[in-house]
C-alpha cells in the first residue's frame, strides 16, 4: 500500500503489519581474490520479539576452500552465535543501550521514503515486481575503489530489501512469506552444541 512518497511512518506501520515472515536470501561475491555463495534463511517473529537467521556459506579464497554453516537466535533479551560446523557457540545478554531499528523511522515520521533516500545520496528509480511483490527500486552510487564510483541498485517491498546487486555483488531473495506460522523449534539451540556466556562488558 505504501509508495516512494509515503511517509516513513506509513512504512514502518506496513512493516509492524507483518507479525512474522521468513525470507531465504542467495548471495553471491565475485572479486579477483575471492568468489563466494552462501544461503541465508531468517525467522523474524515481531510478535514475539525473536528471531534466528541460518547461514550455509562457501567460499574459495586463493585455490582454499571453505563451508561454514552458522546460526544466530535472539530471543528473551539473549543473543546466540552458534558455530554448526564445530559445534560450539556463545550466548550474551543484549544491552539495553542497543540501538533499535526502528528508532530512524520513529525520528522521520513527517519525511517521505523518497526524501529519505535522496538524503542518503540514493534516487527512487521506479516500482518493479519482483517474486510477485510490487517493489520501489532504489539505487545508491558510493565510491568504490581507486575512486570508481559503484552504483548499487536494492528492491524494497514494506521496508525489507528482496534484492540488492552491484558489479561485484548479488543478494536476492528465493521464498518470501509473510504472516505464517513459524515452529517454536526454529528459536531453540540444538541439540550437542556447546554454548558458553561470554561475559558482560563494564
Amino acid at each position: 500500500n505504501t509508495n516512494a512518497d509515503s511517509k516513513m511512518e506509513e512504512v514502518a506501520k506496513e512493516m509492524a503489519g507483518m507479525k512474522t515472515f521468513m525470507i531465504e536470501y542467495k548471495t553471491s561475491v565475485k572479486s579477483a581474490e575471492m568468489t563466494s555463495t552462501s544461503v541465508m534463511t531468517q525467522w523474524i517473529d515481531n510478535e514475539h520479539d525473536r528471531q534466528a537467521i541460518y547461514t550455509d556459506s562457501r567460499s574459495e579464497v586463493m585455490g582454499m576452500k571453505n563451508n561454514e554453516k552458522s546460526l544466530m537466535i535472539m530471543k528473551e533479551g539473549w543473543s546466540y552465535m552458534i558455530n554448526l560446523t564445530e559445534k560450539t557457540g556463545f550466548k550474551s545478554k543484549d544491552s539495553e543501550l542497543d540501538d533499535d531499528p526502528t528508532d530512524l523511522i520513529k525520528s522521520e515520521d513527517d519525511v517521505t521514503f523518497r526524501q529519505m533516500i535522496e538524503k542518503e545520496g540514493g534516487k527512487i528509480l521506479a516500482n518493479e515486481s519482483f517474486l510477485g511483490k510490487d517493489c520501489i527500486v532504489v539505487e545508491v552510487t558510493e565510491l568504490g575503489d581507486e575512486g570508481r564510483s559503484l552504483k548499487t541498485k536494492m528492491w524494497y517491498y514494506k521496508g525489507i530489501p528482496l534484492k540488492m546487486a552491484n558489479d561485484f555483488y548479488t543478494m536476492e531473495a528465493t521464498k518470501f512469506e509473510e504472516n505464517i506460522s513459524i515452529p517454536d523449534n526454529k528459536f531453540e539451540v540444538p541439540a550437542g552444541i556447546e554454548i558458553a556466556e561470554m561475559p558482560s562488558m563494564p
